[in-house]
């Protein structure tokens, strides 16, 4: 059922990427979902979307990547023994705080560092997959019969599972983050899309098969670090380079999600929904610093609970949400043009909107219904709760006393400008 799952995640980036294709060529600037919502629905939602990606999401996602990291660096340390949580946390502290400093002291750094990932983590998903296939043709399938047996029967569960898969999927999100630095971007975006999903899809789906065909299910079940205890099976003498390529994976993983994700906190104070300082741009460099910094402190704190699943449940149902609102703005902007002349570029069809917004509907509400946590009680008041900030701060436009002072003391410590504002 876990492949099932794989494939079905797979289909519902797609048809995501179908979205976000379309929404990408209709509003060509950086920014994502907040610029899709606002022109779909206004500056309220608009708000919600950008209060929760950014500051709640990407943080929460950046936090969980970061313990993969360690995850994977301590078994080489500690070997089978459980090593200490607090060390979990500040080996992610150390990767988020490494990030930081790379991007905000040279961005082309960043670049580079994102072209080493991507090949580092294509060759090992690669090996791993071929590795895969050659068992399979040996005839090495007995961990694959009575695939389905322990599956489970509950609703929740495959919520949850979807959860845990759509999270290995996000990365097609970051493209509509940066779209301002993308050349032709009515062309380039819904290329880029598709080809990519369709991609991870296929190799995803295999790499799990490839897991299952070494690991029987409990002990796929129960690893912190899967590929490493594939590779030790598979390929004990060089094992030690499957971890040492998906903590190469990770680091570009962070790093891409604080490139897209700081410039959404850009735009988003560009519009004046954040406050003015997270506007301002480095005066040698051109690079958001102010938001860079703000994003990586809140990385950080996210590491405090330390619960990897806690944290896909929290940020993934923050996402479906968003998920929700952009879909909607795609039919209501789709409505609004009926009767207008039909303009070049990418269309998808009406029926990929709607089925993505019911898709997100069921993964907002099933957990409630079915298995309501914590995380999620958490998630749902971060959202709302937006609201208390937005009527004043933004609506009403009220200062705190001395935010002034502190955008400007904040202006001359990193070195920045003020940017023009966008409506």
């Amino acid at each position: 059922m876990s492949l099932v799952i794989w494939s079905l995640c797979g289909l519902i980036a797609f048809m995501m990427g179908l979205v976000y294709a379309e929404l990408g060529t209709i509003i060509p600037r950086s920014g994502g979902d907040f610029v899709y919502i606002r022109k779909g629905f206004g500056p309220v939602p608009a708000f919600l979307a950008v209060w929760v990606i950014p500051l709640f999401v990407q943080t929460s996602a950046t936090a969980v990547l970061a313990l993969v990291f360690a995850d994977y660096l301590l078994p080489l340390v500690y070997g089978a023994c459980p090593p200490p949580n607090v060390l979990r946390k500040l080996i992610g502290a150390l990767l988020i705080l490494t990030i930081a400093i790379s991007n905000i002291v040279s961005p082309k750094l960043g670049v580079f560092v994102q072209m080493i990932s991507t090949v580092a983590k294509t060759l090992a998903l690669i090996i791993i997959a071929i590795t895969g296939i050659v068992f399979i043709l040996k005839g090495r399938t007995e961990n694959l019969t009575n695939a389905f047996d322990g599956s489970a029967s509950e609703v929740t569960s495959y919520s949850l599972a979807i959860y845990s898969c759509a999270f290995a999927y996000g990365g097609y999100i970051r493209i509509g983050e940066i779209a301002d630095e993308i050349i032709n971007p009515q062309k380039n975006i819904p290329r880029a899309l598709m080809i990519s999903i369709t991609l991870v899809t296929v190799i995803y789906v295999v790499v799990n098969t490839s897991y299952f065909v070494l690991l029987p299910k409990q002990e796929f079940l129960g690893s912190p670090a899967v590929a490493y205890d594939w590779a030790l099976k598979c390929i004990p003498s060089v094992a030690i380079f499957v971890p040492i390529s998906v903590m190469i994976s990770v680091y570009g993983s962070n790093n891409g999600g604080c490139f897209g994700s700081a410039r959404v906190m850009f735009a988003a104070a560009r519009a004046e929904q954040y406050p003015e300082a997270i506007s301002f741009l480095h005066a040698k460099d051109s690079t958001p610093i102010i938001s860079l910094v703000l994003f990586h402190i809140i990385c950080i704190i996210m590491l405090i609970p330390g619960d990897i699943q806690q944290l896909i449940n929290f940020l993934s149902f923050m996402s479906s949400f968003v998920t929700l609102l952009s879909s909607l703005s795609l039919l209501r902007l789709k409505w609004l043009s009926r009767k207008e002349p039909k303009k070049t570029g990418f269309r998808t069809n009406i029926i990929f909107p709607i089925v993505t917004s019911l898709i997100a509907v069921f993964l907002i509400v099933a957990p409630f219904i079915y298995s309501p946590r914590i995380e999620f009680l958490y998630s749902a008041s971060f959202v709302f709760g937006g609201y208390l900030l937005y009527i004043p701060f933004v609506h009403f436009g009220w200062k705190l006393p001395g935010t002034d002072r502190i955008t400007v003391f904040l202006q001359l410590l990193c070195n920045s400008c003020p940017t023009e504002k966008i409506a």
